[in-house]
C-alpha cells in the first residue's frame, strides 16, 4: 500500500490506474481535509467482499 497526495494523485492518475489493475498495489489518497481515499483494483476489491462475506457467513453458522 502506497500513499500519496491527492495533487500527485490527481497529476499521475493514469499511472496509478495502471499499477491498481496491473501490479495490484493499493493507494491512499491523502487529502488536505483529512478525509483520506483508497484506490484498488476492482478484481481486489471484488476479492476484499469476498473475504468478508465468507468470513461474516462462518461466524454466523458458529
Amino acid at each position: 500500500m502506497k500513499a500519496v497526495t491527492s495533487g500527485e494523485f490527481l497529476n499521475e492518475f493514469t499511472l496509478y490506474a495502471d499499477r491498481a489493475n496491473e501490479e495490484n498495489e493499493t493507494f491512499v489518497i491523502q487529502r488536505e481535509n483529512g478525509k483520506h481515499l483508497v484506490m484498488m483494483s476492482l478484481d481486489d476489491f471484488n476479492a476484499l467482499q469476498k473475504k468478508l462475506y465468507l468470513a461474516k457467513t462462518q461466524s454466523d453458522n458458529n
